[in-house]
This record gives structure tokens, sequence and C-alpha cells, in this order.
């Protein structure tokens, strides 16, 4: 009587449907979480990239620290990030505009909210008179 009961849970090759059903439900969980973590750090990275571009616009043509803010916080909108002005440091040493933003997000996973904190970092030259 036994055999006939393991032998429901085996096929002839000796593979489990335990086994199986462990596999199915891994394989949920990742796709689960690549949908909700994907989009997340895809703006993140779109919004790193567009950092770099605007550190390098901010020391070619000498943008003030308030555009630069401004031109920033459209960025984060644009990418759907929620900023504040206190997210953002600028600084300016030895010729360079130093932009340093950082900001977290919250994945709501269903059972419970997990905050990803970004730092995003970027430097230019800044062009001599």
């Amino acid at each position: 009587m036994t055999s006939g009961y393991l032998h429901n849970w085996r096929d002839s090759e000796g593979k489990g449907l335990i086994g199986c059903m462990f596999f199915i439900v891994v394989f949920a969980l990742a796709i689960y979480l690549g949908i909700m973590l994907g989009p997340v750090y895809y703006a993140n990275f779109n919004f790193e990239s567009q950092i770099e571009t605007e550190a390098g616009r901010a020391g070619a043509k000498f943008l003030d620290d308030e555009t630069i803010i401004k031109d920033i916080l459209d960025l984060a909108k644009r990418n759907e990030i929620r900023l504040n002005r206190q997210n953002i440091k600028i600084d300016r040493f030895a010729g360079q505009v130093h932009i340093d933003v950082q900001y977290s997000v919250p994945v709501d996973f269903g059972f419970f909210v997990r905050n990803l904190d970004f730092r995003v970092e970027a430097s230019s030259f800044i062009g001599t008179l």
C-alpha cells in the first residue's frame, strides 16, 4: 500500500513532484520580485544617467545651485521619484560641481513594505575663465 502511495509522488524516472512544485514556487517568486523591483531599479538607472548629464551641463554652463536643484527635481518628477530639496546636496570644489542625491523608494510587496535606499553621485569639471 505504501509503494502505491509513493508511486503517486514520483514518476518512472524518479523525479519527484515536490521538487517540481518547489521550482514552480521559486520561479513564481522570482517573477513577482522582478515585477515589483524592476521598475524601481529602472527608474533609478535612468535618473542616475540624467543626473550625470545634468552635472556636466551645470559645469559647462556655470549654472547656479537653485537652477541645478530645480532641474534635478524636474528629472525626479519625470522618473516618478519623490524628492525634495533636502535630498539634494551640491558642492563646488577645485573646479568641479559635485551633486549628491539620496532618496528612498517604498516598495509594497503586499505583505510588507520595504524602503529601497538610493544614492546618486555625479561631478563635472567647471570650465575656467
